[in-house]
């Protein structure tokens, strides 16, 4: 039975913002969203969010309540990386509806990552203490241990460069068709090929686009959102599963589980893989697309390059991925944006990128260094 509805979206600008802070990106982020529902942000009693991982920011959803100025019900700041933080905050927004805690709750992310990084020290995440294994020794970061998974693919299945460079080219593609995207010039493979070495074998186009920018999800109380007149978008069913923090207790990609994980999302919505209209995938590196569509099931494992290389990720496809340029070229907001695009395909509201009648969209991916792993589906009934 539907119990609630995802009533509003919301997008601030992405790219370069100086003088923008993770508060006000994030309030912005609602307070569009909030318009697109219909309702004002004094309607909210619900907030889940996600601080910036660019500085240390404690309390985190108390500082973005108290600059909104309105009184919650529920509310919490929510962190199990990646995409995966987005998906469990609606989780915890649809259970607190379903619990009657709440009847408009607003779930957000941003954070101004390009422009508002620490310019001195090493950086908070480095100092973590579950990280001494790995942070003296020179693994800082998110390219190392993905660079890492990257070549171990390479080695396990000979995964052709030109096959991440297609997950590349299918992202530019479908950002310059999505206004608010930053990287939206032109790119082929031989531009992808050329590309210098970031941490071999990842390459500068291998990696997502570190911006400034937020966005918003409002999930409402089924009763709310009739009254809204919304169209009847909903998560449609969920799954998760974690295995490690620390590249170095990485158990190797099969053992990640995302199969199963995948399949606990499709049984519980009571769909196949062949139902799915999109896939809105994290997209961190490429590598990052690559891995989820084999051990997804939408190509066979160690063929998500020559998968990517025929075209199937891109418009027109049976299955497209990331029809907004996704973290490579929209710009990286931490999956939150990959969620607004799924709910406005559903919508039918992406103009030139429109899918022809989508009703299901599977959100996926991983968060951490593949540690968190996450599937989620969206449904219009």
């Amino acid at each position: 039975m539907v119990t609630h509805a995802l009533v509003g979206i919301g997008e601030t600008a992405v790219g370069k913002q100086p003088g923008r802070t993770a508060v006000d990106l994030q309030a912005e982020a609602v307070i569009r969203a909030c318009e697109d529902a219909g309702i004002t942000v004094g309607d909210l009693d619900g907030l889940f969010n996600l601080g910036p991982y660019s500085r240390p920011f404690p309390m985190f959803s108390a500082s973005l309540n108290e600059y909104l100025g309105i009184r919650l019900n529920r509310q919490a700041t929510i962190d199990v990386g990646g995409i995966v933080s987005p998906s469990y905050m609606l989780n915890n927004a649809i259970a607190a509806v379903e619990r009657g805690e709440c009847s408009l709750v607003a779930c957000t992310f941003g954070e101004a990552a390009a422009t508002g990084r620490l310019k001195e020290g090493r950086g908070w995440t480095m100092a973590a203490d579950d990280l001494e294994f790995e942070a003296p020794f020179g693994l800082v970061g998110s390219v190392l241990p993905y660079a890492l998974v990257m070549a171990r693919h390479i080695g396990e299945h000979g995964t052709p460069m030109a096959g991440f460079g297609a997950v590349a080219l299918a992202a530019r593609k479908h950002a310059m068709l999505t206004d608010n995207a930053v990287m939206r010039g032109p790119l082929t493979m031989d531009d992808y090929l050329a590309s210098r070495a970031i941490a071999s074998p990842i390459k500068l186009l291998d990696s997502s686009v570190i911006v400034d920018g937020a966005g918003a999800v409002i999930i409402a109380s089924k009763e709310v959102a009739a009254e809204l007149g919304a169209v009847p978008v909903h998560v449609r069913s969920s799954a998760m599963r974690s295995s490690h923090r620390n590249i170095g207790q990485f158990p190797g990609i099969v053992e990640l589980g995302i199969d199963e994980v995948g399949a606990r999302a499709l049984a519980g919505a009571g769909l196949t893989l062949s139902d799915i209209d999109l896939l809105q995938v994290h997209d961190a590196f490429t590598i990052s697309v690559i891995v989820f569509l084999e051990e997804l099931g939408f190509c066979k494992r160690g063929t998500g390059g020559d998968y990517a290389l025929d075209g199937n990720l891109e418009l027109g496809s049976a299955c497209p991925v990331n029809t907004n340029g996704g973290h490579l070229s929209q710009g990286h907001v931490s999956g939150m944006l990959h969620i607004t695009e799924a709910v406005r395909q559903l919508r039918g509201q992406a103009g030139r990128r429109q899918l022809p009648d989508p009703r299901f969209v599977m959100v996926a991916g991983a968060g951490g260094y593949f540690g968190m792993t996450g599937v989620m589906i969206l449904a219009r009934d």
